[in-house]
Parts: structure tokens; sequence; C-alpha cells
């Protein structure tokens, strides 16, 4: 009886997350709907909630945690696919997604008269102006890659090594530049990749901490020798 109604309670879980992720991908490719930051956020949090806890029962029903591992991967895709969204193709920033053809002379003066290699130049002004955009941009650039900080070295036994880690995550925001640049859309700022890679390494450096990576396993039911390769 137990089991039967772990398994019901799964598949409700299961049900749920997925009318979340229909209607989220429904929002991002209706042309007339729109989300701001706000909506993405708590639409996403809730499916990765109801997604994990149909997981987790299922892991319990079956006494072993590759469902979770399954659910970590999807999890990490659906960020990459947010991450590009919003990094090329979101229109409430400009993003025109990659178009190779529509390049002309006054676009790439623009493009180019906005590049910053000057570090911490962009940082130092927004924290200077103190207003609404500056705050978002300053936030936006620390959290777009904290998520790395957590999936890379739980899906990726190297990423476990720092120097692997943040050399990971240097060309994952400089691929991300060069399609930018692709598109004319967006700008390259070094202060960008700055506050990129910071978002990433504080959450890592949290999830290297003894207290919470004991915690973030046992969520993910990872094994105890597995943690010992780890580390």
């Amino acid at each position: 009886m137990k089991k039967i109604l772990i398994i019901i309670s799964s598949g409700i879980f299961y049900l749920i997350g997925f009318i979340a992720f229909s209607y989220y991908i429904y929002l991002e490719l209706a042309t007339r709907v729109g989300m701001d930051e706000v909506d993405r956020i708590i639409l996403l949090s809730l499916l990765a909630l109801f997604f994990y806890l149909g997981t987790f029962l299922l892991s319990k029903y079956l006494k072993n945690r590759k469902p979770i591992k399954i659910y970590l991967y999807f999890l990490f895709l659906l960020y990459l696919l947010t991450l590009i969204q919003l990094t090329l193709f979101d229109s409430n920033y400009g993003r025109v997604g990659i178009n190779l053809f529509n390049w002309n002379k006054e676009d790439m003066q623009i493009y180019l008269d906005s590049i910053n290699l000057i570090p911490f130049k962009t940082i130092i002004e927004y924290i200077a102006r103190q207003d609404r955009v500056a705050i978002i941009n300053l936030l936006g650039n620390l959290i777009a890659f904290a998520p790395m900080g957590l999936f890379l070295p739980l899906l990726f036994k190297k990423q476990n090594k720092l120097k692997i880690f943040i050399l990971t995550n240097v060309l994952i925001i400089l691929a991300i530049e060069i399609l930018q640049f692709l598109s004319l859309s967006g700008s390259f700022d070094i202060d960008d990749l700055i506050l990129n890679l910071a978002g990433a390494l504080i959450i890592y450096a949290l999830y290297k901490t003894k207290k919470i990576n004991k915690v973030i396993n046992k969520l993910i039911l990872k094994e105890e020798k597995e943690l010992q390769q780890d580390k």
C-alpha cells in the first residue's frame, strides 16, 4: 500500500511539473506573450520543485539515485536553454538571435564602440549610479552563471577541480560573447565576464563547504563512495 501511494504521489508531482513546463514553453514561444525576469524565475522554480519531488519519490521507490541524476541533467539542460534565450533571443534586452546576413557598418560601429576591456570600469559606474538599471545589471550578471557553481561539480567529476571549473566557465562565457558578436546584440564587457565568473565561484565555494555539500548530496542520494572520489 505504501509503495502504491509513493508511485501515485510521484505521478501527481510529475503531472503538475509537466503542466508547468508546458506553460513555460508556451510563454517562451508565444509572440504576443512575454515573461519578465520574476515570472520566469517563479515558473522555473515551481516546475523544478515539482519535478524534484516526483523524482525523489521515484528514487525512494526504486531505491537508487538514477532518477535524480537524470533529473539534474534535465534541469541543467533547461538552465542552459534559458541562458541562451536570455543572452541571444530575449527582445527585452535587445537580442535578435544569430543572423550573419544583416550586418551593416553602422551596427558594427555601434557594437565596437560599446566594447569595454577595462576591468571594473562598468562595475564602478553601476555602483556609483545606484539606480534600478544598475542593480539589475550587477545582480543579473552575478546570478546568470551562479547555477554553474552547482550543476558542473555535481554532474561532472572533473569540474570539482577549481582550475578546470574556472576554465570551463570562462570558455562558456566567451562562447556566448562570440555568439552575441555574430548577432551584434549586446556588447562585450570584461566586467560581465568578471561578474559571471564571480557568481559561479560563489555558489561553487558554498557547495564545497562541508555542511552544505553534505546536505546537497544527501538530497540527491549521492553514494558515500562517490563523495570520497569527488574529494
